[in-house]
């Protein structure tokens, strides 16, 4: 059972990586839903003008969605919704609040640390890519990069950016 016992954490919201140049951030993760089938309408009835966000595409104030794939997306708001989950005609939907951890990478050196996870390039109509080698979502919040990070994978990509930063 040793296997259960992590040296490290997950990093929490505010928890910050500093380095000359770069900066890692673990930022509160608001509301969160994944939604599949028909997204225009799941976002026309969840959360009104809401943009889909591809590969590094720049993130609006507010709500939007980061696509998955064809027909899956994570919804991201301000708040959690206050969704009933499950099929609701053409679409469905699951609270996902806790399933990803967001970072924030800043600074002159934040595109530097980026290419050194991931190879893909924007323009991408999916924001889910390899990010050091994990499935990630990535996007921008106009200089700073976004990453949405699977909980369960949050503790080993924070060393791993870490190690990399060279803090």
């Amino acid at each position: 059972m040793r296997e259960r016992d992590w040296t490290n954490a997950a990093p929490g919201a505010g928890e910050a990586i500093e380095t000359p140049g770069v900066t890692v951030r673990c930022l509160a993760p608001g509301g969160a839903a994944l939604i599949s089938g028909n997204l225009d309408e799941a976002l026309a009835r969840l959360a009104p003008g809401a943009r889909m966000i591809g590969l590094l595409e720049d993130i609006p104030g507010g709500a939007f969605a980061l696509r998955i794939a064809r027909d899956r997306a994570l919804l991201c708001t301000p708040e959690p919704l206050d969704i009933a989950p499950g099929w609701h005609e053409v679409y469905a939907v699951s609270p996902a609040d806790d399933l990803y951890v967001p970072l924030e990478i800043t600074g002159d050196e934040a595109g530097t640390l980026r290419d050194s996870c991931m190879s893909a390039l924007p323009g991408s109509p999916s924001a889910m890519t390899l990010f050091g080698d994990r499935q990630c979502l990535v996007a921008r919040a106009g200089a700073a990069i976004r990453i949405w990070v699977p909980r369960p994978e949050a503790a080993e990509l924070w060393t791993r950016l870490r190690l990399l930063s060279g803090a």
